[in-house]
């Protein structure tokens, strides 16, 4: 049967159910006793009433719904269309029963309110009745191939237990819209104060967190959906931890802050990642602050095809700029990122540029044609130990082309500069850090007397970004091991990559010149306590894959830090953005002492690039042995 064919089956249906109960709320009403006056009524009325009833059902999408996925939301749709059908019914009974007189003829246009009232409840079943009848319908028939056989049964066919009950009615009520993939939920482990022994949608409470490798053997399950990522990270790890106890093949459903609300679907089903380890809280965006300062503008990205730079032009990309500009001197990243942005645009033109922000004609002729409103300057070299023996390539790429993107926005009158920044620029040991922290020193110098609103961000490390420990450990695991840890004590401040790139666009909304913003970064996180994570989070134990200790790198601290000793960090309207109170920046000094790290750009002298740098940045630490 073709797709019309159904469609115009089941719209039959659906009327062959209003008139029956019509019909039926008119037998109701004499008692079964029909006699041809009320059979005349029954013909007057029945037409123009089902009428009326399918066209408020319409107007209101409730014939819209696939019956095989019925749900709450449908039932409630198809309750509000028919009691507003009843309301020209109402109001015609009210009228007549007004203006004529009890024995006129004309009355029999009237519907007595049994009737009304008894087949509104008539109608309600019928249509609920029948989309009920075919979901059950279908998922028999699901079940019937399944146990015939079908490759499908293999997907997850084992006894599942559902950890946490906040969310679990509507996990299970999605499980059961998919029979195809054969999920047994067996019962609910329960997170917060329920009692267990209670029911969830028909599905038992079985036990608490700390029950489950009991209720795993008790119940001979195999498997469980954690439903939602409780309270941090700490409690993540001991349901994992448990549930390795009891050998249960263990996945998660990501926070319905991801998800389009009303759109979840156990299709979201996952591994548990990292991230959800450090359960950072979703971030709330200013959406009407970002939108004033993004839509309909014209935005420039350098270092586009990074993994910061990309991340910013897909965040970019919700707010329907006119054009975005990626800026990147990769080949292979432009075209990653161009292909991808192309295929969502929209109205947006995407216009990909390979570009080294050290060529300054270069930059120049792509803002003479771009003409950005909106520069985002994510460029930069940030491997720590790999700039420690090329300190002069720290100058010519983080700093003068930095000031080369600063210069070249001035001139061309950019509405807003926004530099991504480091907390590695934070009281700095190493040649990057220090490097990122004389960028900012010298976009502040050029702020005080630009139109041009410029800022930095700066923030900690970045999960999965380009070079970044997450994925080293995860070559390593791929490997067999083992996972390489600088020092026992090593701690770092960690963010997700959606999460710094929202928050970057926040800041740069919120600049009005000259601040360097620092995003709250959460609690920080032992580097060892990752590894082990990612180890667990692989199924095996440390005895398959060891920890080496392999002593810190060239320009590396222990620890990170987020603001200076001498500032102040004032809270902004937003609860994850602070703004640094700076000290007053000499523009003399910041001009001279970038002009005697010139000559060294193509030194390889780590010592005498310090010794500069030192003088620019008096806050500049010796490196930890």
């Amino acid at each position: 049967m073709t797709f019309k064919q159904r469609k115009l089956l089941r719209f039959v249906v659906e009327i062959l159910c209003l008139a029956a109960a019509f019909a039926m709320s008119f037998m109701v009403r004499i008692d079964v006793i029909l006699s041809w006056a009320w059979g005349k009524r029954i013909l007057l009325h029945i037409v123009p009433v089902v009428l009326l009833e399918l066209a408020c059902l319409w107007l209101l999408g409730a014939l819209r719904g696939a019956w095989r996925f019925v749900s709450i939301h449908d039932v409630k749709r198809i309750l509000l269309g028919l009691i507003v059908s009843c309301v020209p019914l109402i109001l015609v009974r009210i009228v007549l029963g007004c203006v004529l007189p009890p024995k006129d003829p004309r009355m029999i246009l009237m519907l007595p309110w049994g009737v009304i009232f008894v087949n509104l409840c008539l109608a309600f079943l019928a249509l609920v009745g029948v989309r009920v009848f075919h979901r059950l319908f279908y998922e028999a028939r699901i079940r019937r191939q399944l146990s015939a056989g079908s490759p499908l049964k293999a997907q997850l066919s084992a006894k599942t237990f559902l950890i946490g009950e906040d969310r679990a009615r509507s996990i299970i009520e999605s499980i059961r819209m998919h029979p195809e993939l054969a999920i047994d939920v067996i019962g609910v482990i329960s997170h917060g104060e329920s009692i267990v022994g209670d029911t969830i949608a028909d599905v038992k409470i079985v036990g608490k967190i700390r029950d489950i490798p009991a209720c795993a053997k008790k119940y001979d399950v195999t498997n469980a959906i954690i439903c939602e990522n409780p309270g941090g990270g700490h409690e993540l790890r001991e349901i994992l931890e448990l549930c390795s106890v009891a050998s249960l093949s263990t996945r998660i459903i990501p926070q319905f802050d991801d998800l389009v609300e009303g759109k979840f679907d156990v299709g979201h089903l996952r591994e548990v990642r990292v991230e959800d380890l450090l359960h950072r809280e979703p971030v709330q965006l200013d959406k009407t602050q970002v939108s004033a300062f993004l839509r309909g503008k014209r935005v420039l990205v350098s270092g586009a095809g990074g993994s910061i730079g990309s991340e910013i032009c897909r965040q970019i990309l919700a707010f329907e700029p006119r054009m975005i500009v990626l800026l990147e001197r990769c080949e292979l990243f432009i075209y990653e990122i161009e292909k991808e942005l192309s295929a969502i645009a929209g109205q947006t033109q995407i216009v990909p540029r390979l570009v080294d922000i050290c060529d300054i004609p270069r930059v120049e002729a792509v803002f003479e044609e771009t003409k950005p409103e909106v520069v985002f300057h994510a460029a930069a070299y940030k491997h720590v130990p790999m700039l420690e023996y090329n300190p002069g390539e720290a100058i010519r790429n983080n700093i003068e082309g930095t000031m080369n993107m600063v210069n070249i926005a001035d001139a061309s009158g950019c509405e807003a500069f926004v530099m991504i920044s480091t907390d590695k620029a934070v009281n700095p040991t190493s040649i990057m850090g220090t490097s990122k922290r004389i960028a900012e020193l010298y976009l502040q110098v050029v702020s005080k007397t630009s139109k041009t609103r410029f800022c930095a961000v700066r923030f900690g490390n970045v999960l999965g970004s380009t070079g970044s420990v997450v994925p080293l450990f995860r070559s390593q695991l791929e490997k067999g091991g083992p996972l390489t840890v600088t020092h026992p004590d090593m701690v770092r401040y960690f963010m997700t990559i959606p999460e710094a790139s929202q928050l970057v666009m926040q800041a740069g909304a919120m600049g009005k010149g000259g601040e360097i913003f620092v995003l709250d970064m959460g609690e920080p996180v032992r580097i060892v306590d990752l590894a082990r994570d990612l180890i667990r989070l692989s199924g095996k134990s440390e005895k398959e894959v060891p920890i080496v200790f392999t002593g810190t790198r060239p320009g590396e601290k222990l620890f990170e830090e987020l603001g200076f000793d001498e500032e102040c960090m004032d809270r902004t309207g937003h609860p994850k953005i602070y703004v640094g109170k700076l000290r007053p920046v000499e523009r003399d000094r910041i001009l001279e002492g970038i002009e005697k790290l010139r000559p060294l750009r193509d030194s390889q002298d780590n010592a005498a690039v310090r010794r500069v740098m030192s003088e620019l940045v008096p806050e500049m630490m010796t490196p930890e042995s």
